[in-house]
């Protein structure tokens, strides 16, 4: 979740799902192409971008659906970052949300992606196609299936990368991730403006450490992405200059 809005382009995609408005940024797309620029062939693309999209749109769905539920018109937006849901308007009569309330609508995008690849996995079960897990850098999950047409085997995979895997990565407690604002949420029960605080030294230090450990394992894209958000918090904590 977000509060960028990216200006409209001619090349805006728009379409409803389940009554929320979504809008695709153009610039989503040339990012996740450039993010699959490691994909052998066209068709590896092109199951790349597809897997990224369907990921991302249902991450954010999660967030939109569990605004619903507590009374808000949300709609997503898909852009150069990713992706982000606003609130929208708030139903007549509805009060807003307690913490733990605000805590669900968090943490209901990565779980929307994990519950798509439990999905994904019981299904394929079904089918009796073998799943081979394995753990290690560079974020720690990669899930394989061997399936009769390659094309799905890579797609698969995918899926599962950027449903299991970015989910992961997007709980750790550095802002602005989801993990960040949850770690905020729960520190600000008692002192908001301690809570904040707290959560943006939090964040430095986890960024900068995730940072380090991608360098160390040859991660670096991840590396310059934690780097990024370990200097945006340490901004943040140092306040405007004058």
């Amino acid at each position: 979740m977000s509060s960028f809005d990216p200006h409209e382009t001619p090349y805006d995609l728009y379409f409803t799902l389940f009554g929320i408005p979504v809008r695709v940024h153009p610039l989503f797309w040339l990012v996740a192409v450039f993010l699959g620029l490691h994909a052998d062939d066209l068709f590896s693309l092109l199951a790349w971008v597809l897997a990224v999209f369907i990921a991302v749109l249902v991450h954010e769905m999660g967030h939109a659906v569990a605004m619903r539920a507590f009374g808000y018109y949300p709609s997503v937006t898909l852009y150069g970052m990713g992706g982000y849901t606003r609130y929208g308007m708030r139903a007549v009569g509805v009060l807003p949300p307690r913490v733990w309330g605000r805590i669900l609508m968090t943490a209901a995008g990565p779980a929307a992606g994990f519950l798509l690849a439990l999905v994904l996995a019981l299904g394929l079960s079904v089918l009796r196609v073998p799943l081979v897990v394995k753990l290690g850098p560079p974020i720690g999950v990669m899930v394989l299936a061997n399936l009769p047409s390659p094309w799905l085997t890579v797609f698969v995979y995918y899926i599962f990368f950027t449903t299991i895997a970015w989910g992961v990565l997007n709980l750790l407690p550095v802002l602005p991730l989801d993990g960040g604002h949850i770690m905020r949420e729960i520190l600000s029960i008692r002192d908001p403006h301690w809570g904040s605080f707290r959560a943006g030294q939090i964040s430095l230090v986890v960024a900068a450490a995730v940072a380090f450990w991608s360098v160390m394992s040859g991660s670096y894209f991840l590396a310059i992405l934690f780097a990024y958000l370990a200097y945006s918090n340490y901004q943040a904590l140092a306040g405007p200059r004058f």
